[in-house]
C-alpha cells in the first residue's frame, strides 16, 4: 500500500458491462503483453545492469510465456458460474502473476501511463469470488485471498460481480434493499441474498450450497434435475415453466425455470393447509384468477381443480415441500 493507500483492483470504469465483455481473451492478452514490454527493461537492468536489446527481448518473452497460463486459468475461473475443481493454478505461479500485475501498475502510475486495468479487475473479481465461496464453506478452486479490511462487500464489488452500474447499486442501498454500513459494506449473508436476484450475478451457484440462502427459479430448476424426489415431465416454453411429477403419487408442480427474482411454484390440486407451515411465501389461490387461465390450460387441470401459487425462499423450504408432497 504505497503512501498508506490500499491497492484498488476493481475498476469503476469497467462497471456496468458483463465481465465476459470486459475480460475478453484478446483484451487481457494485449494488456499483459504491454505490461510485460514495459517491465522488461527496468527488471533486466535491476538484475543484470545492462541495456542489451536482445537479452531484454528474450527476458520479456520468457516472462510473458510464464504469465499466459495463470492469466487464462484465472479468467476461466472468474467467468465460470459454477464450481469446477478442474480449474487450478499453481500457488507460486499465481503469486508471480499477482506480483507482475502489481509491479506493472506501480510502474505505470510512476510514469503517468495507462494502468493494466483489466488485469487488475480480473484479480479483483477473483478475490471477491474467493471471499464469497470461503464464507459459505466452499473451497475455492483458485484461492486469491488478498487482504481485505471490510467484513462485507462494498458498492464497487457488488456492482462488479453483478454486472451493474455503480448508480444502480447506490440506488438500491439508498432504498434500503440491503443493509449497508459505512466502512464495512453489506454483510456477506445479506449481499448474497440480494445479488442472487440480479440476472448478471456471476456466482449464483454459491446460494445453492446452503439450506438458508435466498434462491431463484433458475437455481431450483438445476436442483430439481439432481433431485430424486421428482421426475421431469416437460417444458412449457411459452410460459417459461418446467413441469415436474413427484416420484410418489401423481402430484405435479410447475416452476418458473428461468426466474431470477424469485422461485415461483404452481401447485395444482393442493390442500393449502398441508403446506402452510413450511415457510412458503405469498401462498395464494390462483384458481379463479383470469391471468392464470393459461397456466390451467397448460397444466391440463380438470374443471374445479384448484391452482395455488407460492414463492419458495430457500433450498431448506424446498426440501421440506418436496418431502411433504411425496408423503
Amino acid at each position: 500500500m504505497p503512501n498508506g493507500r490500499p491497492l484498488v483492483l476493481l475498476q469503476e470504469s469497467l462497471l456496468g458491462k458483463s465481465a465476459a465483455a470486459v475480460l475478453t481473451r484478446e483484451a487481457l492478452i494485449a494488456e499483459l503483453e504491454d505490461a510485460g514490454r514495459n517491465l522488461a527493461k527496468p527488471l533486466h537492468r535491476l538484475t543484470e545492469a545492462s541495456d542489451e536489446p536482445e537479452r531484454i527481448d528474450a527476458n520479456a518473452a520468457n516472462m510473458l510465456q510464464r504469465m499466459h497460463e495463470p492469466l487464462l486459468s484465472l479468467r476461466a475461473w472468474v467467468l465460470m458460474s459454477e464450481s469446477d475443481d478442474a480449474v487450478s493454478i499453481d500457488p507460486a505461479l499465481l503469486e508471480d502473476f499477482i506480483h507482475f500485475v502489481a509491479m506493472a501498475r506501480s510502474l505505470a502510475e510512476f510514469h503517468g501511463a495507462p494502468e493494466p486495468q483489466r488485469l487488475m479487475h480480473l484479480i479483483g473479481l477473483a478475490q471477491v469470488r474467493t471471499r464469497l465461496e470461503t464464507h459459505v464453506g466452499l473451497t475455492p478452486a483458485i484461492d486469491v485471498s488478498l487482504l481485505s479490511r471490510a467484513p462485507g462487500l462494498n458498492i464497487v464489488e457488488i456492482a462488479a460481480v453483478c454486472s451493474l452500474k455503480l448508480t444502480t447499486v447506490r440506488n438500491a442501498v439508498s432504498r434500503r434493499e440491503m443493509p449497508y454500513v459505512k466502512n464495512e459494506g453489506v454483510a456477506l449473508d445479506d449481499v448474497l441474498d440480494w445479488m442472487v436476484q440480479r440476472s448478471g450475478f456471476l456466482y449464483s451457484h454459491i446460494n445453492a450450497t446452503t439450506r438458508n440462502r435466498r434462491i431463484n427459479g433458475r437455481l431450483v430448476n438445476e436442483e430439481l434435475k439432481r433431485s430424486k424426489a421428482v421426475e421431469f415431465e416437460r417444458c412449457i416454453s411459452r410460459l417459461r415453466l418446467s413441469l415436474w411429477r413427484m416420484q410418489k403419487g401423481e402430484r405435479r408442480l410447475a416452476l418458473n425455470a428461468e426466474g431470477i427474482r424469485n422461485c415461483v411454484l404452481l401447485l395444482p390440486a393442493i390442500a393449502p393447509e398441508r403446506i402452510a407451515d413450511l415457510g412458503l411465501e405469498q401462498l395464494e389461490d390462483r384458481s379463479d384468477d383470469p391471468a392464470a387461465s393459461m397456466h390451467r390450460e397448460a397444466l391440463g387441470l380438470a374443471p374445479g381443480e384448484s391452482l395455488w401459487q407460492c414463492h419458495v425462499p430457500t433450498l431448506g423450504v424446498l426440501e421440506s415441500l418436496l418431502g411433504r408432497l411425496n408423503q
